[in-house]
């Protein structure tokens, strides 16, 4: 899947990364990494909103695994996740989620094929101007389709 039919996939099925403006810049097997516009997304003190930075990195977890899963066939749900949000966000952000280790994802598979559903532990860095905002550990779950 290219990275022009990750972010048409996720407007069309997750309508509020549309609305935030999400461009996927990149989704391969090293990692994802999404783009926002500031002024889509900024508060009233003119840094960005908090659950635009939420939405964004668990977005970007969720394309991860989207792209690092294609068995799953987009049956990809969050279980848990958890922002720190370390600075003030100035400007567009840049989100990125890493690939884990080769086995984090044979142990997801095995347990989607043996049980019905994987897990998988992510991390995402989220960057405003290239000055590290936020980060965020998320736990997806992927069901067998």
């Amino acid at each position: 899947m290219t990275k022009e039919q990750l972010q048409d996939f996720l407007h069309r099925h997750i309508p509020a990364t549309a609305a935030l403006g999400v461009v996927v810049a990149q989704a391969d097997a090293e990692q994802t990494v999404l783009h926002l516009p500031h002024e889509l997304n900024r508060n009233h003190k003119q840094t960005v909103f908090g659950g635009s930075i939420a939405l964004a990195a668990t977005a970007c977890g969720w394309a991860a695994v989207f792209t690092g899963l294609s068995e799953a066939e987009g049956n990809i749900v969050i279980q848990q996740g958890e922002t720190r949000y370390l600075k003030p966000a100035r400007g567009s952000l840049t989100v990125i989620t890493r690939s884990p280790e080769a086995a984090a994802w044979v142990q997801m598979r095995s347990m989607l094929a043996r049980h019905g559903k994987g897990k998988i532990e992510l991390e995402t860095q989220i960057f405003s101007d290239g000055i590290l905002a936020a980060e965020f550990r998320g736990k997806y779950v992927a069901l067998r389709p």
